[in-house]
Formats: structure tokens, C-alpha cells, sequence
């Protein structure tokens, strides 16, 4: 199979690897593809060589990356999933497998036109290894590989099909899932890092600063564990709520970790090998380091993504696609979905000023770290309305998803009405097909 690889990451890289080593094509659709050496290895925590494998070339062209191709596995965050669907659409055709890992964070409501399209498109509940960059572009570590890995596709006819190319490139079993939500609904990410953070994070507002900060996993306290099983409980309560959903599939994070006591869950995460040593994500309050995570960072995002956008139109006329009225529905609905033309609240009382004026050396959160910008706004928001429709009350979601809304720089949830899902009519639509 010839097949593409979209982000040069740790998940990316991981999947590449093990692509190419079993005779697949691979090409790498990365921002930065002089990075990239031709020959890639994953390896063990001791540094020895456990697979790898020669791509084909890496690129940034979306002409050379995604035309031709029979599938696309797609590990870029949930915040640039928008303008990577409008690039995509013009490159591809109904006969490309396109896919997700990890599958929640609702991809599959933004690609919906590529699935109407004929387009197989699938997820993978969560990333199959614990992963980290050992030197970008060449090496990656991966530890703690998955017994199982569960797959599921829109239309689910397609299910068998894509699970098959995901077991035979892993060589792990698949579980095939009968419904997609199963995916979308994966407790993981987007309750495991957003009850952590609130829990670190609880006092954070204009002038608070911290010395000094735990480790994310390694000092995981109850406090933190007692809002992940709340979280946690409250996920389950949905899927009670949706039984024609196949959501019995959704695995806990009860059953994940295998801890049904707060004190049970605190050791688990605590002392997961894989997981130690990786930090709280925080800057120094300096003042040129808080300018560049806050105004001046988000302003820089926007030029990032607006160039990106751009330059592909440009070139290849992107915006014909969605002239006349489908763009000004798509710059309608965009409008709609966006405030990342204002500041939160909290940061026009004076963040900015209270935090440049702080001691030297002390911290804050990282608010444009993936734990942030994913997390909450698309992870933990779909779940959340989607237990809004089933009319399934989750007041320990509600209460991250208002606490995130008061700190956070940018807030760009993703509306599954703005994706034609309002009630449970058109969320059976969309789900069950």
C-alpha cells in the first residue's frame, strides 16, 4: 500500500516506522521535512534498535503527500484538523482510507463531506505505545505496547477492512467496534490530562504563579484521581443512556488501569513505568517567554495557520472547492465555531501585565499545550454534548469544561451543530450509518 503519514511526531513517527517495515510505501506529511532521514527506528528505553524502516520521502506539499495514496493516518492535534480537511479534500478521492489516532476529539464531524464522499474513514481508541522522540526526524522510543487496540469506521461496513490494515501493521489484536461513538467517547486523554491539569491548577488566575510544579504522572495524588472516577463514572452514564450506540465497548478508565478506589488509581498512574519523568506542561513567567504564550503567541498561531491556508490556495485554488454559497457557509460556520478573535475574561482583567510583573523563575501553564487546546475545547466538549442530547447530567465534566473556559487564552470548541447534530435524530443519523 502506498500510505501517508500526517505529522512528524512521536505517534507519526511510531506509525511510519512500522509501515515501512512491512514492505508499505510511506510518506510523511510534516511541517519541517528536511528533519527527516529516509531511514527511521524505534527503539527501547536501553536504546536498542526493536523495529525500522526506509519512507519514501517526507514533504510539506499536500500535491505529493496525499494524491494517490490508498490510506492516510492522520496524528496531527484536533486544532489544525480544520484547515488540514479543506487542504485534503482537494487532494483526495473517495478511494483513499483516511484514519485517526488517537480517534477522539471529533475528527469524524469535521471530515463528515469525505465520508459522504465515499471515503472509508476510521479511528483508533488510543495510541497503541507510550511514545517519545528520541531525535525528531530518525528515532522514536516507544514502551508499554497495547494488548489490544480497538478500531471502528464511518460507514461501519467498513470496520473490518481498516481494522485488518491497522492488526496486520502492528501485529496486535483489533477489536472491531460496532458503532464509531465507542471511539469518540474513549474516556483517556480527554479526562485523564483535563481533571490533572484542574486539579494542579486550581488556584491558577490573573497574578498566580507557582516555584515549582509536580510531575504530570509520577506524583499523581488522589484529589486528581477523584475527579478522573467522577469523569469517568459520568462517561459510562452516557453510554448507559445510548444502548443502540455499541458503547458497551468503551473500556473505563476503572477497567483501563484496572483501580475501582481512588487510592487504587493514584498508584496505578503514579507508577506506570512508561509515564514517568514526564513534566506538568508550564512556561517561565519571564516576560518575553509569558509575551510569547500569550498575545503575541496567539497572534502567531493564526498567521501559522492563515499562511498554511493560503499558500495551498494559492497554488491549487483551494477556495474554488467551496465557492460561492458552500464558502460562505464554510466562513459562516467557522465564525461560529471561533473566538479566537477575542481574549478570554480573564485575560483582559490583565493576565498579561500581573504575570510580566511576577519573580523571575516562577511558572504558569503552558495554556497552548495539546493538554489545553485539545483537551477540553474538542475531547472533553464533544463528550459533553453528546451526554447533553442523551439528557444524561455530568455536573463533574461541566464544572472542567467552565474552569478551562475562565483560564484559557484561546477557546475554539468544536459545536456538533454546527455539524447538523442538534438532537437524537440527526446524532442516530450521523452515528449509526
Amino acid at each position: 500500500m502506498r500510505i501517508t503519514v500526517v505529522g512528524g511526531g512521536y505517534i507519526g513517527t511510531q506509525f511510519a516506522v512500522h509501515s515501512a517495515e512491512k514492505g508499505h510505501d510511506v510518506i510523511m506529511y510534516t511541517s519541517s521535512p528536511d528533519h527527516f532521514d529516509k531511514h527511521l527506528r524505534i527503539v527501547d528505553k536501553e536504546g536498542r534498535t526493536t523495529h525500522e524502516g526506509n519512507i519514501l520521502f517526507a514533504t510539506n506539499d499536500p500535491k505529493w503527500a496525499f494524491r494517490d495514496v490508498d490510506l492516510i493516518l492522520i496524528t496531527m492535534p484536533p486544532t489544525m484538523m480544520i484547515p488540514l480537511a479543506e487542504i485534503m479534500y482537494e487532494h483526495t478521492d473517495a478511494g483513499t482510507m483516511i484514519g485517526f489516532v488517537p480517534g477522539n476529539g471529533g475528527f469524524e464531524l469535521v471530515f463528515r463531506r469525505f465520508i459522504e464522499r465515499g471515503n472509508a474513514f476510521f479511528g483508533i481508541d488510543r495510541v497503541p505505545a507510550i511514545a517519545r522522540l528520541t531525535e525528531r526526524g530518525r528515532t522514536v522510543c516507544c514502551t508499554g505496547y497495547k494488548d489490544r487496540l480497538f478500531v471502528a469506521a464511518l460507514p461501519a461496513s467498513r470496520t473490518g477492512e481498516c481494522s485488518a490494515i491497522i492488526e496486520s501493521i502492528y501485529d496486535i489484536p483489533v477489536v472491531r467496534l460496532p458503532g464509531f461513538m465507542a471511539l469518540t467517547l474513549t474516556p483517556s486523554n480527554p479526562i485523564l490530562h483535563t481533571a490533572r491539569l484542574k486539579t494542579i491548577f486550581r488556584d491558577f488566575g490573573p497574578g498566580v504563579t507557582y516555584e515549582s510544579l509536580p510531575l504530570f504522572y509520577e506524583e499523581w495524588d488522589d484529589a486528581s484521581s477523584e475527579l478522573l472516577l467522577a469523569c469517568d463514572d459520568e462517561i459510562q452514564d452516557i453510554c448507559r443512556a445510548l444502548p443502540d450506540f455499541g458503547l458497551e465497548y468503551v473500556v473505563s478508565e476503572r477497567e483501563f488501569y484496572s483501580a475501582n478506589t481512588v487510592q487504587e488509581m493514584t498508584y496505578a498512574i503514579s507508577h506506570e513505568e512508561s509515564l514517568l519523568g514526564l513534566t506538568t506542561p508550564s512556561v517561565k513567567t519571564e516576560a518575553m517567554a509569558v509575551r510569547g504564550r500569550g498575545l503575541e503567541g496567539i497572534r502567531s498561531r493564526r498567521r501559522q495557520k492563515q499562511e498554511a491556508i493560503e499558500a495551498h490556495s494559492n497554488r491549487r485554488g483551494l477556495w474554488r472547492n467551496i465557492a460561492g454559497k458552500r464558502r460562505k457557509e464554510y466562513d459562516e460556520g467557522r465564525a461560529r465555531r471561533s473566538r479566537r478573535d477575542r481574549l478570554t475574561e480573564t485575560f483582559r482583567r490583565g493576565r498579561k501585565s500581573d504575570i510580566a510583573e511576577a519573580p523571575a523563575d516562577t511558572l504558569i501553564p503552558d495554556l497552548h499545550s495539546r493538554y489545553f487546546t485539545a483537551d477540553f475545547p474538542y475531547g472533553l466538549s464533544v463528550i459533553q454534548q453528546i451526554g447533553q442530547i442523551a439528557g444524561v447530567s455530568t455536573p463533574n465534566i461541566d464544572a472542567l469544561i467552565e474552569w478551562y473556559d475562565g483560564i484559557a487564552l484561546v477557546n475554539d470548541k468544536l459545536m456538533l451543530s454546527d455539524y447538523g447534530i442538534r438532537d437524537m435524530e440527526s446524532l442516530r443519523a450521523f452515528y449509526l450509518q
